[in-house]
């Protein structure tokens, strides 16, 4: 019942272009907002089960409650709608209702299309790796391994900057070279 169609906004997880127009198109603040909620909202399900267990029902409502309303004005329709029902059924049955598992799956579909949305932030902040320099740099890298020369850290250093190497191939490169392996050093480069 949460999917429907694209043309009901109902269903979106996550609309990055409503989000963005109540903050006047800021993204970066998008951003962090869906990451607070991220983080003040991870822990839901444990909350809300505990102040039940408690009959602590004031909580559990004013909780869900506030859910709703970040929801609803941060673009997280399908959660903000599978909310109300689980308002209601706290404020007037007292209980979870019978569709508290989905409600909780799709908070966690939720935090996962915001990490999802971060990280892919996080990859377009960084600066462009300059393909030449780093064409350039792999090829005296390599001509020096080859020639079995002897690389100063400081060089090496300046070469694996300019070719931007995930971390674990750029310290099997460093570890290669400090163990005087070269043929392994190449090996990671070309890969």
């Amino acid at each position: 019942q949460f999917k429907g169609t694209h043309m009901d906004q109902s269903a979106t997880v996550l609309d990055i272009e409503f989000g963005m127009s109540q903050l006047s198109g800021n993204k970066t603040l998008l951003l962090t907002l869906l990451n607070k909620f991220s983080d003040e909202y991870r822990g839901l399900d444990d909350d809300l089960q505990s102040f039940m267990k408690t009959s602590e029902f004031d909580k559990a409502y004013s909780l869900v409650h506030t859910l709703k309303g970040v929801t609803g004005n941060l673009g997280l329709f399908a959660l903000h709608n599978a909310s109300k029902a689980v308002e209601s059924s706290v404020r007037n049955e007292k209980t979870l209702p019978s569709g508290y598992p989905e409600f909780i799956a799709l908070l966690n579909e939720t935090l996962a299309a915001i990490a999802a949305l971060s990280s892919d932030a996080v990859k377009e902040e960084k600066p462009a790796v300059d393909s030449a320099v780093a064409s350039q740099a792999k090829a005296q890298l390599i001509a020096a391994l080859r020639a079995s020369e002897f690389i100063s850290q400081s060089k090496l250093d300046e070469w694996l900057d300019a070719l931007a190497l995930p971390a674990d191939t750029r310290q099997a490169v460093e570890d290669a070279v400090d163990e005087l392996d070269y043929e392994e050093a190449i090996e990671h480069l070309e890969k």
